[in-house]
């Protein structure tokens, strides 16, 4: 099947933001994240009032991290079926595409509402203060799976041979 130039060029870019926001943002988020609760820490808050307030950053970038791996998931199922030139960088792009597509999935459908469900009993049952933390420690694997699945996505096309002839 032929695409139009145009609907290619659309595709690229819709792949390339969707990726940006993946890895960039998602980076970006990690980063402010640890600053803001840093910084509450030294200003003499608790560690867990800090980042129970700091919770929101995550849960809102939860659903902009869903809609990017949506994006990236159309952008790479138009490309697999209008990509007749396909080769391993192509594949090795797809799986880690595939592969951020599916950790921010999870972490934004799976773990996040579930943490967002316990945020407002962890500063008095400990038992969802527990469960918390399991939870968040997974999360930081899945949302850590994902910049990184992203990060190779985006650099796989720079670093095929294709690309450089």
């Amino acid at each position: 099947m032929q695409i139009q130039s145009w609907a290619k060029t659309l595709t690229a870019v819709v792949r390339l933001v969707c990726l940006a926001l993946l890895f960039g943002g998602s980076t970006a988020v990690v980063f402010t994240a640890i600053v803001l609760v840093k910084t509450a820490v030294a200003a003499g808050i608790s560690q867990t009032e800090a980042a129970t307030a700091n919770a929101q950053i995550f849960i809102n970038f939860a659903k902009v991290a869903l809609g990017a791996a949506i994006g990236l998931l159309a952008a790479e199922a138009v490309d697999f079926a209008t990509n007749p030139n396909k080769t391993k960088s192509t594949y090795v792009r797809y799986a880690a595409s595939f592969a951020a597509i599916a950790t921010a999935m999870i972490f934004s459908l799976g773990l996040t509402p579930m943490m967002a469900e316990l945020l407002p009993a962890i500063a008095t049952n400990p038992t969802a203060h527990d469960e918390f933390h399991k939870l968040h420690t997974l999360s930081r694997t899945i949302f850590g799976g994902t910049i990184f699945c992203a990060l190779i996505s985006l650099i796989t096309p720079a670093l095929s041979s294709e690309s450089r002839s």
